[in-house]
């Protein structure tokens, strides 16, 4: 007896959007800790907000050019 179920093979889609951003983010933050390291004096409220802005706008730019209408 032989199976007739064919496996498809996968389709590459690149990367998604919760992974670039964490990437983002932690590349951030990365180079904010380096900047500390360096000398450099960083507002730790005001980068927090700016690194959640910034998440928070690349999420949604992904959303409305994904969407469908």
């Amino acid at each position: 007896m032989t199976d007739s179920y064919t496996d498809p093979s996968p389709v590459h889609r690149g990367p998604r959007v919760g992974t670039v951003v964490w990437g983002t983010i932690l590349l951030l933050l990365g180079l904010c800790v380096l900047g500390v390291g360096a000398g450099l004096t960083v507002d730790l409220q005001a980068a927090l907000i700016a690194l959640l802005a910034l998440a928070g706008v690349g999420l949604l730019v992904k959303a409305l050019l994904t969407r469908s209408d």
